[in-house]
């Protein structure tokens, strides 16, 4: 039989245990409080990413195949579309419930004409939670600009 000495150091108390507990359980807590905020930050990158490559796409196609291109975007429906001048959809793209397009000088489209430039310039507003961007269209050669408000 083992000395009451001996067996005392072979494993840990009760306190020590509950201390490794509690501090697993904190450090578990303040990861999960974080991680709402770096899926929203994902949402919204994601989003704008797309956004602009799918804009760039269709300036290219406008280019490229010489015919007016149309971006439309459906704030009811929750999506994007591009076609092509003889209503053709070239792309559609859904995005998250909670991102909303307003509109300021620019309405709801965006048209490239046969050289790929802008029809009209302009400007939008899109919001996702306390997030404000702005996306600027410039005449010429159909450039355009994401900021954050």
């Amino acid at each position: 039989m083992l000395s009451q000495q001996e067996a005392k150091g072979n494993g840990f108390t009760l306190l020590e245990t509950l201390i490794v507990l509690v501090i697993v359980s904190i450090m578990s807590f303040v990861l999960v409080m974080n991680l709402n905020p770096i899926y929203n930050k994902k949402v919204i990158d994601t989003f704008l990413n797309t956004l602009e490559k799918d804009l760039l796409y269709a300036q290219q196609f406008a280019l490229v195949n010489e015919s007016t291109v149309y971006v439309v975007f459906s704030e009811g429906e929750k999506k994007y579309r591009v076609t092509n001048g003889i209503g053709e959809d070239l792309l559609s793209r859904s995005y998250h419930q909670q991102i909303i397009f307003e509109a300021a000088t620019l309405e709801n489209r965006v048209i490239y004409n046969r050289q790929g430039s802008i029809q009209k310039s302009g400007t939008m507003f899109i919001n996702y939670h306390n997030n404000k961007y702005r996306l600027v269209f410039y005449l010429g050669k159909g450039r355009f600009t994401i900021e954050k408000l």
